[in-house]
């Protein structure tokens, strides 16, 4: 029988086999460590808002944040702020909850507008409304106008006091920092035009926290009222008042509107008030009702339960004090 002549250079290939798989091997290892890098540095530069303006008027635009308070999943997303074109610069109500959210905010309202934002305009001293306002005071000098219990209750230098340092993670409050407002919110309603457009500012006292503010456009029919409406969700009425919110509540109904712009929730028309008025007036009357029959304050959360809003986002977690301080408040003021 004929021996079969073996090829050298099938030796060497076959000789070779467990050194090219090894490196093989070693280049899918590499790979998935450069992706595993990436998906790092992804996660620890902080949360992509895919922020999507809503045009809620001519001119106007506003960012809905999700209806929730601050969690790590939402990056402190849950409160509305609104750009407001004018001449030559936006106008901005409320800053959102930190620098990074304000900071794509603003990128992705430069796609609609190239401009600056001179001024931010302030609804009241909820760290989730105004964090975001010292990307505006460090890249644009912008002017900030608020409620002086920003300055009298949030110093500079303590960011880790705050709700956002202390349940967000690091990466999302990167940068954020506590501002000081250049001109401090005065009482009743202050009228000013910028870049020519009419905008009065008035002082509604003590309503959804010790001192609320709206913002009327008279001009174009838009109310930007903030915390003292809120649609879809129950409100947190923590150091605010009944009676305060309901005369706030007046306040803005009582205005020429076609648009009101909540501080949470989506409705923007007509009915946005809605919620806000029967929350807060089955509120008033079961809790007067309740101290009529001499309820304790002990057993009022049993017998004042506002079941209509059950379905509401938050329910569970803030109704029951809204209507344990109601309480308190009314049969003070009885």
């Amino acid at each position: 029988m004929l021996k079969k002549i073996v090829n050298p250079l099938v030796i060497a290939s076959v000789a070779l086999l467990p050194l090219m798989s090894a490196c093989s091997s070693d280049t899918r290892t590499e790979a998935k460590a450069s992706e595993s890098v990436k998906k790092e540095v992804t996660a620890k530069s902080g949360k992509d808002f895919k922020l999507e303006p809503k045009k809620v008027s001519e001119g106007i635009y506003c960012m809905f944040g999700v209806l929730d308070g601050p969690t790590k999943e939402n990056a402190g997303f849950m409160s509305n702020s609104c750009y407001i074109e004018t001449e030559g610069s936006w106008v901005l109500w409320d800053a959102g909850a930190t620098y990074k959210f304000a900071e794509q905010a603003y990128a992705a309202m430069k796609k609609i507008k190239d401009m600056p934002v001179s001024t931010v305009i302030l609804s009241h001293e909820h760290d989730d409304h105004w964090l975001g306002a010292g990307y505006y005071q460090k890249n644009f000098g912008a002017k900030v106008i608020g409620s002086k219990l920003i300055g009298e209750h949030f110093k500079p230098g303590h960011e880790a006091e705050t709700r956002m340092y202390t349940i967000l993670k690091p990466e999302d409050v990167e940068g954020t920092k506590i501002i000081t407002v250049d001109e401090t919110a005065k009482e009743g309603t202050t009228t000013f035009t910028i870049g020519g457009v009419e905008m009065k500012y008035v002082s509604l006292g003590q309503a959804h926290s010790e001192d609320d503010y709206l913002l009327y456009l008279p001009g174009k029919k838009v109310m930007l009222a903030a915390d003292v409406i809120m649609n879809g969700r129950i409100t947190s009425n923590r150091d605010g008042s009944v009676l305060g919110q309901i005369k706030a509540i007046d306040t803005v109904k009582s205005m020429q509107w076609d648009v009101c712009v909540p501080g949470h929730g989506f409705i923007t028309d007509k009915t946005a008030t809605d919620e806000s008025t029967l929350y807060f007036k089955l509120l008033k009357e079961r809790i007067i009702a309740a101290l009529d029959d001499d309820v304790e304050a002990t057993e009022i959360n049993e017998v004042v339960t506002l079941p209509e809003f059950k379905k509401a986002a938050m329910y569970d977690m803030l109704n029951s004090n809204n209507v344990s301080a109601a309480y308190t408040e009314l049969e003070m003021a009885d």
